[in-house]
């Protein structure tokens, strides 16, 4: 089974940036960026305005389902914009693993090391755009039906919209209903578009990373009678994604931690809307903190995958024919060791380590969070 190319698993990733309005093979922003972000914020200052008018105590269960929704916009925008501004760095990360890539494909036995990664991420990356797609396009088009299903059975005209939102006009006649509906559903697909993007390309850059720790682990445990020019040559490899991985931290480190910091607070509206909310916003809200759930585990995935992968290079120096080397050689290898022992991982600006630990931490704080407002509404009660 072929092996696709990096450009064939970045294409997508590249379409999706052009339609944002992020052209990575150019400097500068395009008008269809700011233009974008611009609508987003509008709909995120009508979603808030409705949520700080609905602000009372006999409102709290109401504003904790507002308030995911709310989260969810304001998550990808606080994401999109760090990745904008390094733009240039993912340019150049996307370029680099790009040649290193078509190196590794260009040998059977390294292509051998990261078959299985490469063709699972493809896919992954195929049916996770698509997944939210049908998504975000089947609670965004659903309104309209809602609205015909209510007029058949009752005669009644409702002016329902997709999206909680506080507007300076009356939304109760259908032109001012199909403005706000059109704009709503189109801020949707906006949001739906920033996080997903930055995602794949989290997916993506973090997969190819670790591949190529992996061929990089294989290389050096092959090591034989190994010159002193081969292992300065490891060394440099070896340095060389290590900054690659830096890359990759500066990139996505705001935005994991904007993911973090949201997803606890998502997590913990939408708890609380399963144990004490009615029984008909039970399925949202099940598939809402399902979503938010996979999303921060997937991200917490790829991040221990980059811990595992950069430490395993000590492992590999360690079963290498180290101890038929000469000295230097000897000396060269436990630098490497000793370097190889400080895993490369990625964090969500510093605050905590993006891994399963990481994970686990997220739902620790989200069930503090839970309890808190548990208790605010029950004392409510």
């Amino acid at each position: 089974m072929d092996i696709p190319t990096f450009k064939e698993v970045f294409k997508i990733l590249k379409i999706n940036f052009s339609l944002m309005g992020i052209p990575l093979n150019k400097s500068m922003l395009t008008i269809k960026f700011y233009v974008l972000i611009f609508l987003l914020v509008l709909m995120i200052i009508e979603e808030a305005s409705f949520f700080v008018k609905m602000m009372a105590p006999e409102n709290f269960l109401q504003l904790t389902m507002l308030a995911p929704c709310l989260c969810v916009g304001c998550l990808s925008i606080l994401k999109i914009i760090p990745v904008a501004i390094h733009r240039e760095t993912v340019r150049d990360l996307a370029d680099k693993l790009n040649n290193l890539s078509t190196e590794i494909l260009n040998d059977p036995e390294k292509k051998k090391v990261i078959q299985q990664d490469i063709t699972m991420l493809q896919t992954l990356i195929k049916y996770y755009f698509i997944l939210n797609l049908v998504l975000i396009s089947v609670y965004n088009f659903s309104t309209p039906f809602y609205i015909l299903y209510h007029y058949i059975t009752t005669r009644e005209e409702i002016f329902y919209l997709p999206y909680s939102v506080l507007v300076p006009f009356s939304t109760e006649t259908w032109c001012n209903w199909c403005i706000v509906y059109i704009h709503s559903i189109f801020c949707g697909f906006i949001c739906t578009l920033y996080f997903t993007t930055v995602d794949g390309l989290y997916f993506v850059l973090t997969s190819y990373v670790c591949s190529i720790f992996a061929v990089l682990s294989k290389d050096i445990q092959e090591l034989k009678n190994a010159s002193d020019a081969t292992l300065k040559d490891i060394v440099k490899r070896h340095q060389y994604v290590l900054e690659l991985a830096d890359d990759l931290e500066l990139v996505f480190t705001l935005p994991n931690f904007f993911n973090v910091l949201v997803g606890s607070l998502e997590i913990c509206a939408l708890g609380l809307n399963l144990m004490i909310g009615d029984w008909g916003d039970v399925p949202g809200c099940f598939l809402f903190l399902s979503s938010v759930l996979l999303q921060i585990f997937m991200i917490s995935v790829f991040g221990e995958k980059l811990i595992s992968e950069s430490t395993k290079i000590s492992d590999s120096a360690f079963l290498c024919n180290w101890y038929e080397m000469n000295s230097t050689s000897k000396k060269t290898i436990l630098v490497l060791m000793t370097r190889a022992r400080k895993p490369q991982w990625l964090t969500a600006n510093k605050f905590s380590v993006i891994c399963y630990t990481g994970f686990s931490k997220i739902i620790s704080n989200s069930w503090s969070y839970f309890t808190i407002l548990r208790t605010v509404y029950s004392r409510e009660e």
